[in-house]
This record gives C-alpha cells, structure tokens and sequence, in this order.
C-alpha cells in the first residue's frame, strides 16, 4: 500500500497543472450545459452566473509560500469551468484575464469580488459578449465614493428577501440606480445598495452591513429577484471553499510536490462537480456513498472494474 500511494503521489507531481486542469474542467463544462437551466421566469435569454474567486491550499506551503489557485465556478451547479494557479509573489487579477480567455461568456454574468473590479476585466468580459456583476469596496475610492453619493434614500426598494437558517436570521433590501453614463468605470450601466440585516438567534446581537456593486446589465434585461440572486448566487464559490476545507479536508492536506496540491484540488472539483450534477445536495453524503459502492462511481465516470 505505501508503493502504491508514494507511486500516485509521485504521478500527480509530474503531472501538467494546466492541461489536467483544462481536461477536467472541460469535461465538467460539457456535462454542466447538458443540464436544463433553473429559472422559473421566462427571460428573453436566460443568464448563467459564473462566480470567479481564489482559494490558497494552506497544507501546501513551502518556501515559496502556499499554493494560490482561482477558479470560475457555475453559480447553479457548483461546477468549475476554469482553474489556474496564480504564480508565487503575485496576486489574482493578472490571472483573471488568461482564466476567462477561452470562455464562451455569451448569456453569462460575471460575478467577482471587489479585488476584480478593475476597468480591464470589464472591458475584456463585455467585449466577449459577457456582463459583470462587481462588488466595490475601498480599492476603487473614487468608484466607491461616487456610488455612496448616488440618491439613495429616494430610491425604491427593489427587492427583499428574509431567510432564516443556521441559528440566524438575514433580511437584504435592494435597490438600484441607472447610472449610465454617469460612472467612472467601462459599461456600467446600473449602481446597485443591498443592506444586509443580520440577528443571531442565540444572541440576539444584530449587524447590518451595507454592499455596493456596480452592473453592465442594462435596466430590464432581468428581474430584480434574479439580479438580487446573482449576488447571492456569487457565494457559491464560497460553498464549495468550505465544502473542500470540510468534507476533504483540503487544507490539511500535505501534499508540496510539484503539481500534485493541484491535481488534487482539481479532483476534488471535479468529484463534487458531478455529485451535483448528479442531483446531491449533501455531498458528505455522496461521498460516503460512492466510498461504500466504487463501481458505481467507475460506471458514472464510463469506467469498469
């Protein structure tokens, strides 16, 4: 058994980070676009949501620090259609451009953190035929500034929603400015506030944080429900980071050589990829399963014992 393990050890080392990386996101995007879309209001051209976000493999580290990967991720299956690995002593935006390249973006919406809210990963998402959804936060202080000034208190509340769930309860209201072309950023078309109202129940102890985002949506192109969902649906990515950390425990994970924190990241999307694909909410769960039953996990992967 310790040939056996330093053996694959030793393959997924050796392994090409980025041609496995686009084998298994490929395969997942193929499986993905044969699912039916989940909406429930008719649009003239339905809108997937693709949330791109870094994660760092902390069991990982070595001298030249801890593997850093950044994905794009489909908000309504969890899949990841993209993956890199950002280079030592660098950050996430100069692999957002190369991440996105070779993307169809027709009929998708973009979604990103503030760090991403850069003029370039605009233009570049819009010109191929792309939108964005991006949070702004302090890194653009002009942006920022000009968005807090928009007239909020005389807008209408487009959008409420009020979920209950693990031990807290969080109402956000939404509401939406045009402002085109008003904006010191490419293609903006629409300023969005959500304030988001947060009580523990245990506690009592209630926060209300205030987000501004910014859209190259134009006003009617959706719904408010669906916008107000994007935004939610952006945490996804965050989801399947934990699902990783809990469920595998990723970033207990040892593995330093070469490709393999990688690969072995690649493999955990892709495993939880098709769990959802496959209709699993607990992926726990799935994984329990296919653990107690691998022949059928080989027959779903087209593989026999």
């Amino acid at each position: 058994m310790r040939l056996a393990a330093s053996t694959l050890g030793r393959l997924l080392a050796r392994l090409d980070g980025d041609a496995f990386d686009a084998a298994t996101c490929g395969y997942l995007a193929a499986l993905a676009a044969c699912q039916p879309p989940e909406t429930t209001i008719s649009t003239p051209t339905p809108l997937l949501g693709l949330a791109v976000d870094g994660k760092t493999l902390r069991g990982s580290r070595t001298r030249d620090g801890a593997v850093h990967l950044l994905a794009a991720i489909r908000h309504d299956t969890q899949t990841v259609l993209a993956q890199s690995q950002v280079e030592a002593k660098s950050n996430e935006i100069p692999a957002f451009t190369p991440l996105l390249r070779d993307l169809d973006l027709t009929g998708v919406v973009v979604t990103a953190d503030a760090l991403h809210t850069q003029h370039d990963h605009a233009r570049q998402i819009v010109a191929a035929g792309g939108h964005y959804l991006f949070i702004v936060k302090g890194n653009q202080p002009t942006l920022l500034r000009r968005l807090k000034a928009l007239p909020w208190r005389e807008a209408i509340l487009n959008d409420r929603t009020d979920e209950q769930g693990h031990g807290r309860r969080e109402i956000r209201r939404m509401k939406i400015c045009t402002v085109r072309p008003g904006l010191p950023f490419p293609h903006a078309a629409q300023a969005i506030q959500v304030k988001r109202r947060c009580t523990d129940r245990r506690t009592g102890k209630t926060t209300i944080v205030t987000i501004y985002a910014i859209t190259s949506l134009p006003p009617g192109r959706i719904t408010h429900a669906q916008l107000a969902a994007l935004i939610r649906g952006h945490w996804s990515i965050e989801a399947l980071h934990h699902i990783r950390d809990v469920t595998y425990r990723e970033d207990a994970c040892r593995a330093r050589t070469g490709a393999a924190p990688r690969v072995l990241a690649s493999l955990r999307n892709l495993a939880i990829g098709l769990a959802r694909l496959l209709g699993w909410t607990n992926i726990a769960a799935a994984t329990d399963y296919y653990r107690s039953h691998p022949a059928d996990g080989l027959q779903l992967l087209g593989l026999t014992t």
